[in-house]
C-alpha cells in the first residue's frame, strides 16, 4: 500500500508530463478521454464510428481543459449531448425515408410522395423526436453554462482578508481627560461673604469718583 508521502510524489511527477509526443503516442491517447466518464461500447452504435466518438471527446476535453471531477462530468455531459443530436440527425433521415414509404403503402394508387405525405403518414413521430433534440440541446446549453461558471470560479485569486488597523489613543501618566465641564473657563473663586455683582465696572467707577471727593466709602 503506497504512503502519503509516495501518492504525493506521483502526483507531482505526473505535472511535469507533457503527454504523447510521437503520433502513435497521440493517436493512443485520444481514447485517454473515453475511459474517465464515456464509453465507447455503450455509446456505438450501427454505423457509428468509435474513432470519431474518441475525436470527439478529445476535442472537448483539450478546449476546455477540465481540472477535476466535477468539470470532467460537464464535459462528458456535452459530449454525450451533441453526440446523441448526431445520432438523431441521422434518425430524422431515417424517418423521412420510412414514413414516405409508409405513405405509399397506404396510398397503393399514388406512384410518388412528398415531404408533406412522409410528414402527414407519421406527424407523432417527428413530433417526438423533436422533444428529444430539444432536450439534448437544452442539457448541453446547460452543461457549458454550469462549466463555465465552475472554472470562473476556479481561476478567481483567493483574496486573504487583511486585519483593520485600530487607531488607540495612548494616555500618558497624569494626564487629564478633557470634558466639556473642563472645557469651559471657570469662574474666579470670590472671597467667603462677598457678592458678585453683574455690573463690576460700573461699582468701581462710582467708588474712584466717591474716593476723589473725599467721602469715605
Amino acid at each position: 500500500m503506497s504512503t502519503r508521502r509516495q501518492r504525493a510524489a506521483s502526483r507531482a511527477n505526473g505535472q511535469k508530463s507533457k503527454g504523447p509526443i510521437t503520433d502513435a503516442g497521440k493517436a493512443k491517447s485520444r481514447f485517454n478521454a473515453l475511459k474517465h466518464g464515456i464509453h465507447a461500447q455503450q455509446q456505438i452504435m450501427f454505423t457509428e464510428s468509435a474513432e470519431d466518438l474518441a475525436e470527439l471527446a478529445a476535442e472537448y476535453h483539450e478546449l476546455h481543459s477540465p481540472a477535476n471531477a466535477d468539470e470532467r462530468f460537464l464535459v462528458d455531459t456535452m459530449i454525450n449531448n451533441e453526440w446523441r443530436l448526431r445520432r438523431l440527425r441521422c434518425v430524422e433521415a431515417d424517418l423521412w425515408l420510412a414514413t414516405h414509404n409508409l405513405f405509399l403503402e397506404k396510398n397503393a394508387e399514388i406512384e410518388k410522395a412528398d415531404h408533406g405525405d412522409a410528414f402527414t403518414a407519421s406527424g407523432p413521430a417527428f413530433e417526438r423526436l423533436q422533444r428529444i433534440i430539444n432536450s439534448c440541446e437544452r442539457h448541453y446549453r446547460n452543461a457549458r453554462k454550469d462549466l463555465q461558471e465552475a472554472q470562473a470560479t476556479r481561476n478567481q485569486p483567493q483574496t486573504t482578508p487583511q486585519p483593520q488597523e485600530t487607531t488607540t489613543t495612548s494616555e500618558f501618566p497624569g494626564s487629564i481627560r478633557t470634558s466639556p465641564e473642563n472645557t469651559a473657563t471657570a469662574a474666579p473663586k470670590l472671597p467667603p461673604g462677598s457678592v458678585r455683582s453683574s455690573n463690576a465696572p460700573v461699582d468701581d467707577q462710582i467708588q474712584q469718583r466717591v474716593s476723589a471727593m473725599g467721602v469715605p466709602c
